[in-house]
């Protein structure tokens, strides 16, 4: 799949040929033992990617120059934030019923399968009780049919209405504890317009998708007024030409690098307890998310989310004030940008000193073979030398590589697990590469082909120590100094007074 036109799958289940009607449109057979005649997928998207620019119909829906008309993440005809929220599935409660086969219909007890049951001592019942078998049946007030009060049914009413006119669609997301609160997509995300217009954001855009009808979701939202602009003489950025060349720059310019804040979002109605999100980056250029260094927030799935009243009296905060806090966290955190962008840029993997290859390198990071492939082929393209690619351009390529060939639903587990390693290499480059001659270490057969010390029991992520590893060159600008720590704490005190 291509950058710019990422494919998600929706599945259909089997259907009849259409039947047209007078108008020419599809419509539903007549013969009730007929399947529906509309393919379910024109009903209801199983995997979707839901675009979205502005948070309301109030605000602007214009994406930022910055961000070319035909990257993949944008839409000619986005909707506001707060339609794609009410586009998403709720999850209801329905009750659960269990069928006692002991039973029949007319309320008798089966008194016969009852003596066949294994392991079941029917003397020691008979005696305990002082009754025969057929006394305690002919006692017994049981119903064939039985209410089950500890589990509930969290089901999709979409499909189980399609169920009930013939469609072959399952509506079951999971059966969960009688303690288990639905936290549904409106109720958790429609506080978030809010949350940003009381900081004036309102011009986010970004992106929903979500897979199994909606019942697993990862939703991006970036917020272009966080913005940042990082400077240095690198190479890392430039794009690829068709031939697979790096594009020609004036020795005059200074490549510049953009970088928007934003945070990432999700539930699963699957049986996750938790409703998520954190802080991501997200550059323009490649129309790349990095997982950020902010902590993750979650929401336990019990309470009531959108009561601010009951939630503070049970010592919780009230969703939308949720919702502000990491959009301050977020701002907060964008001051230090430029300096964690310029340590991953000033440390490089030397694939001449380690053991190993690039590709491998990926590859025990639990990339799979064909994204390991295509990252490390674009990394050391643009590497100078070839063997010696930075941190950031590693990370980079692995993100670029994903929205060119992967071919599964955004929302899923496995694509999260891919951008979280990217995400590790720009948080712990050190314990990254540690991790992979651990890896590599394990794997080889060969003792003198180990790389990592055998006395050494735990992985460091201190930059003093990665530069002791062979095969690894950190540049000086990785040692801040003094000055510029002092520069980087004033602008954190500047964001925290303009919160205030």
């Amino acid at each position: 799949m291509s950058a710019n036109s990422p494919s998600h799958s929706d599945q259909q289940s089997a259907v009849t040929p259409s039947e047209q009607s007078a108008d020419g449109s599809a419509e539903p057979t007549s013969q009730k033992n007929d399947s529906p005649t509309v393919p379910i997928a024109d009903l209801l998207k199983q995997e979707s990617v839901l675009r979205f620019a502005g948070l309301t119909e109030h605000d602007s829906q214009d994406y930022p120059n910055e961000l070319e008309s035909n990257m993949w993440c944008r839409s000619s005809t986005p909707q506001t934030f707060k339609d794609v929220v009410k586009a998403l599935p709720a999850a209801s409660s329905g009750e659960l019923w269990a069928t006692n086969e002991f039973i029949g219909t007319s309320g008798d007890v089966d008194i016969d399968a009852i003596r066949s049951v294994e392991g079941l001592d029917i003397e020691a019942l008979e005696r305990g009780t002082g009754s025969a078998l057929e006394t305690i049946a002919q006692r017994s007030a049981a119903e064939p049919v039985v209410d089950v009060q500890d589990h509930q049914d969290i089901v999709d009413e979409r499909r189980k209405a399609l169920h009930a006119l013939g469609y072959d669609v399952k509506f079951r997301w999971q059966i969960a504890s009688d303690s288990y609160t639905i936290i549904n997509p409106q109720d958790a995300y429609l506080p978030i317009i809010s949350a940003l217009q009381q900081r004036g954001e309102d011009d986010v855009f970004g992106w929903a998708s979500y897979r199994d009808w909606g019942g697993l979701l990862k939703m991006v939202v970036v917020c272009p007024s966080l913005r940042r602009v990082v400077s240095a003489g690198e190479e890392d950025l430039e794009e690829l030409d068709d031939d697979g060349l790096k594009a020609a720059t004036s020795e005059d310019e200074a490549p510049e690098t953009v970088v928007y804040g934003g945070f990432q979002t999700g539930y699963d109605f699957r049986g996750t307890q938790t409703l998520w999100a954190r802080p991501v980056l997200f550059f323009p250029a490649s129309g790349t998310v990095l997982p950020d260094t902010g902590k993750r927030y979650t929401r336990r799935h019990y309470g009531k989310a959108t009561d601010a009243a009951h939630e503070r009296a049970n010592n919780r905060t009230p969703i939308n004030e949720w919702w502000r806090s990491i959009y301050d966290d977020i701002d907060t955190r964008m001051v230090t940008v430029e300096t964690a962008i310029q340590r991953s840029r000033a440390i490089a993997y030397d694939f001449e000193e380690l053991p190993f290859s690039l590709q491998e390198c990926y590859t025990y990071w639990g990339i799979a073979k064909k994204y390991a492939e295509r990252a490390a082929n674009r990394a050391q393209t643009i590497a100078r030398p070839t063997t010696r690619p930075t941190v950031f351009n590693i990370q980079l390529s692995l993100l670029i590589a994903l929205l060119e060939e992967y071919n599964g639903s955004m929302a899923s587990n496995s694509y999260q697990e891919y951008i979280e390693v990217a995400g590790e290499l720009y948080r712990t480059p050190s314990m990254m590469i540690q991790l992979a001659m651990q890896e590599h270490d394990k794997q080889t057969t060969d003792s003198t082909d180990r790389v990592l010390p055998g006395d050494q029991q735990t992985l460091s992520d201190s930059l003093e120590d990665l530069i002791d590893i062979p095969g690894i060159s950190v540049d000086s600008e990785v040692d801040l100094s003094n000055k510029q720590a002092q520069r980087v704490q004033h602008g954190v005190q500047r964001q925290l007074d303009h919160l205030g």
